[in-house]
């Protein structure tokens, strides 16, 4: 019977303290592993360096991180609207008012951006052709990046139509078609906000049909729907609540205004008193609604049913969307910007910093560095102590484990001293038992460790978009192999060397 039977055969003859020791040194090691999986793949996924675009111009007073965890993987709310109109600026072909930035040279391509509506728990991003190429002509454009180098491509139909009520969905909805129910030519119904699981949701009115389905891009707009950004200001409570924040902005109060004031207030707005939506009206004008409810009620009166959005647009002959909200109160979430090269960038950066004060630029790459250094890494760091910790302590109950099967078979070691084994090889055949178990438990700890990256890739996959390359060894995870082996294998000399002092006289005379 050679060595390694022998090894073999004593693990099996303590079978139980074997796999508990064996079960240590495996969630020791799956638990680093994961880590190191979680360290390699977080930090490709968030210090992303290879954006299509330079900047996303936002709210001047909302959080940087913010802003780029909304708009790059639809994560958070967005921190605020800007002016519709810094938009118009970018895309001017006119020369800059003074003290302002000339886009035409500066900017390579923008597209708007817009946020807030969801479909079954998934963003609703209002935007134009222009991010898939496509001009207001339905012309090719200089073509929108969401990578470097990769664009958005279609599986299946076209881009919207700027001013009709169509959609395109990421590839992530239409794969999930009993969930969505959304392929081409389906349509859906926008809900307002992201309700919380018990809360009734919000329905509006318009109604949207998909024209197109992406191909897949792996990142977070493969579970997103793309709208055109006219459709949005559609939306009767859209136009409803940007002239309420109006008229914060301004302070004003209907109330405490004329008929006459109010109307002359409306038209410095953009309105026509004379052509009002009935959501405006009964803003404005309120002694002209009915007023709801009584005092007494009539039992076997009908109870009226939920009143139902109104229409906060009108169709022209061709069929396009015409808002009711005057283009001068449209607001966006965010303008994703490429400058023409690297010293415009600089540019446009340092006059966002000293002249702008309107809204923001935010280098997105810039800000998922830090979040990576200043959240990510230091919590990884610190899981991975922690796993490291747990192999020690592996090691140490594969020192008790040995130590106790030495003491109980002394008389076992002093009758292979008596048969020829030499002490040096009673002190190889302890420490080889504890290596291997070192090595079984860190192959498997390995196996798990990948599965815990697959439950982890599964994470980012359904709320970032994006999975991650999980079944990827690296050389940190032969390393984490060699320590366990090499601690395991220092664990077995305490009770080898035990086993090496053994007396074959006093042993086997006793």
């Amino acid at each position: 019977m050679n060595i390694f039977e022998l090894v073999l055969k004593q693990m099996r003859q303590r079978a139980l303290s074997t796999w508990l020791t064996l079960l240590s040194v495996i969630i020791g090691v799956a638990l680093a592993v994961g880590v190191l999986i979680l360290q390699r793949e977080g930090g490709k996924l968030f210090l992303q360096s290879d954006f299509g675009y330079d900047y996303i111009i936002g709210a001047p007073k909302g959080s940087p991180l913010q802003l780029t965890l909304n708009t790059v993987y639809h994560l958070d709310k967005s921190p605020g609207p800007i002016p519709y109109s810094i938009y118009e600026e970018i895309m001017s072909k006119e020369a800059p008012k003074p003290g302002r930035p000339d886009y035409r040279q500066l900017v390579k391509c923008a597209v708007p951006f817009m946020v807030g509506d969801s479909y079954l728990g998934r963003p609703l991003i209002g935007t134009s052709p222009l991010m898939f190429g496509i001009n207001a002509k339905g012309e090719a454009e200089e073509t929108f990046e969401y990578r470097k180098g990769k664009k958005f491509e279609f599986a299946e139909g076209k881009v919207f139509q700027p001013t009709r009520f169509e959609a395109v969905i990421g590839s992530e909805i239409a794969a999930n078609f009993d969930k969505y129910k959304l392929k081409l030519g389906s349509t859906f119904q926008a809900t307002h906000g992201f309700p919380k699981p018990n809360e009734k949701p919000d329905i509006h009115k318009p109604q949207w049909k998909v024209v197109g389905i992406l191909k897949p891009t792996y990142t977070a707009n493969d579970r997103a729907l793309f709208l055109p950004l006219v459709s949005l200001y559609a939306i009767e409570e859209h136009a409803k609540g940007l002239l309420d924040q109006k008229l914060m902005e301004l302070g004003v109060d209907p109330k405490k205004l004329s008929v006459e004031e109010r109307k002359a207030f409306l038209g410095s707005l953009g309105y026509d008193p004379d052509k009002l939506p009935q959501n405006v009206k009964d803003r404005f004008f309120p002694e002209g609604k009915a007023v709801p409810g009584e005092l007494i009620h009539d039992a076997n009166a009908k109870k009226e049913e939920p009143e139902e959005d109104e229409d906060a647009f009108k169709l022209d002959e061709s069929g396009n969307i015409l808002p009711d909200l005057p283009k001068n109160e449209w607001k966006l979430s965010a303008v994703l910007l490429r400058t023409r090269s690297p010293f415009y960038h600089e540019l446009l950066g340092y006059a966002y910093m000293t002249t702008i004060n309107d809204a923001a630029a935010v280098k997105p790459a810039e800000q998922m560095q830090q979040f990576f250094e200043n959240f990510m890494k230091p919590s990884s760091e610190t899981l991975l102590i922690i796993s490291q910790m747990v192999i020690v302590v592996a090691a140490i109950s594969i020192l008790v484990s040995i130590y106790n099967s030495v003491a109980a078979r002394m008389k076992e070691i002093a009758i292979l001293r008596a048969l020829g084994a030499t002490r040096t090889t009673v002190l190889a055949l302890i420490c080889l038992e504890a290596g291997f178990i070192g090595l079984i438990g860190g192959l498997i700890g390995i196996a798990c460790g990948h599965a815990i990256g697959a439950v982890e890739s599964f994470y980012f996959s359904r709320h970032l978009g994006t999975p991650i390359e999980w079944y990827k060894i690296s050389g940190g995870e032969w390393m984490l192999l060699l320590l366990a082996v090499g601690l395991a294998l220092v664990a077995g000399i305490v009770p080898g060397l035990k086993a090496y002092r053994t007396s074959v006289a006093s042993q086997l005379s006793g």
